[in-house]
């Protein structure tokens, strides 16, 4: 046992030697960096490098994303971007026209400047003439009568109407203005005959153009200032 004892003693004697001879590393011994390092870059803010191992290159580039996410963008609306050549569509409607060869021509002329033309065609009636007349008499003799009865107060200008509803009636005359009409009317009462005066209607048909057209900057690349004349006009409508 008292060897066993000395044993011990000499060992820690020769461990305490061997300490004493070579000293441990110290632990603030700072191991040298790789070069292939990368650098953190902070935004809004003096650039400082911060070096950092390879394992950590993930951890960068988050930050980087959060302060990405951190800066506030300003939205754009689609309605907000404009082209500089913006277009919008415009109806109107032409007339109306008397004349169709007229209309034919303006609709042939503004035809590969529009997107949408048609024609409207509508019947009207208008005032032709002033009619002044002997209304009719019972028969052809009678007729001839009153004839004779004008010619013998220098009327001559007349003639019997022969046929239709009028038939055995004296026509004295179609006048454009009622003012002449009736001049003539008083001139055959006062030779002491009865005249009366009809208004004659004259039937036609108007046109309406009506057209679609795509205008760029408010340019529609033709112009109906020629075709707008007394009577006609340009008028918009909803499409």
């Amino acid at each position: 046992m008292r060897i066993l004892l000395v044993f011990v003693i000499i060992l820690n004697l020769l461990y305490a030697g061997w300490e004493y001879l070579n000293p441990a590393a110290n632990n603030n011994y700072i191991r040298p960096l790789a070069d292939n390092l990368k650098t953190l870059e902070l935004l809004h803010e003096p650039v400082v490098e911060v070096l950092v191992a390879e394992g950590d290159a993930l951890a960068v580039e988050n930050v980087r994303s959060e302060e990405r996410l951190d800066q506030k963008a300003v939205p754009v609306s689609d309605n907000e971007v404009t082209s500089p050549m913006e277009e919008k569509a415009s109806c109107y409607t032409l007339g109306p026209f008397k004349d169709k060869n007229i209309m034919q021509q303006l609709r042939e002329t503004i035809a590969e400047y529009v997107t949408d033309m048609s024609v409207r065609k509508r019947q009207e009636s208008e005032k032709h003439r002033y009619w002044v007349y002997v209304p009719a008499l019972p028969d052809r003799k009678q007729a001839k009568l009153v004839a004779k009865q004008l010619r013998q107060k220098n009327v001559n200008d007349f003639y019997i109407v022969l046929s239709g509803k009028s038939k055995n009636s004296i026509s004295l005359g179609h006048y454009r203005e009622q003012k002449h009409a009736n001049l003539r009317m008083k001139r055959v009462t006062d030779l002491g005959l009865k005249a009366e005066i009809d208004v004659i209607y004259r039937d036609y048909d108007i046109y309406w153009l009506d057209y679609k057209v795509d205008e760029v900057s408010g340019e529609t690349g033709f112009s109906v200032e020629e075709y707008i004349s007394e009577g006609v006009s340009q008028l918009a409508r909803d499409c």
